[in-house]
């Protein structure tokens, strides 16, 4: 993709010994990915902990920002838990970029499941680090 990963990031970084590593591919109109949560992960038996959740939604947003050269932070995180999100079964991750306003830019997120089941929404503020 061309994008610079920082390898120790909780979410995404190939070299955090307790991270998710989640690998983000481009796709039109934003980025994607596949994940399939571990019992680590858990909030509930069989069930992953919400904040995991909220990462995964944060982290697809900002690296839909990245594909448009922008570098940035959270600011604001809105999730809607639709649906609990087990443990070993293999999700989708998707997010873009929907408007930017000078420093401000406006993500949505989504996690559905192989029955495209939509499991967790996010909408997010993301904040220009330059």
């Amino acid at each position: 993709m061309g994008i610079e990963r920082d390898t120790n990031c909780f979410v995404c970084g190939k070299d955090n010994p307790i991270g998710l590593r989640l690998k983000v591919m481009k796709i039109d109109g934003g980025v994607r990915a596949e994940f399939t949560p571990k019992s680590l992960y858990e909030g509930y038996k069989g069930y992953i902990h919400g904040g995991i959740i909220s990462a995964l939604l944060d982290e697809v947003m900002i690296w839909a920002a990245k594909l448009m050269g922008k570098r940035v932070m959270s600011a604001e995180l809105s999730v809607r838990f639709k649906r609990p999100v087990p443990v070993d079964k293999t999700i989708t991750i998707e997010g873009k970029i929907t408007d930017v306003k000078k420093r401000l830019l406006y993500g949505e997120a989504c996690i559905y499941n192989d029955e495209n089941t939509v499991l967790a929404t996010a909408t997010g503020k993301l904040v220009g680090m330059e």
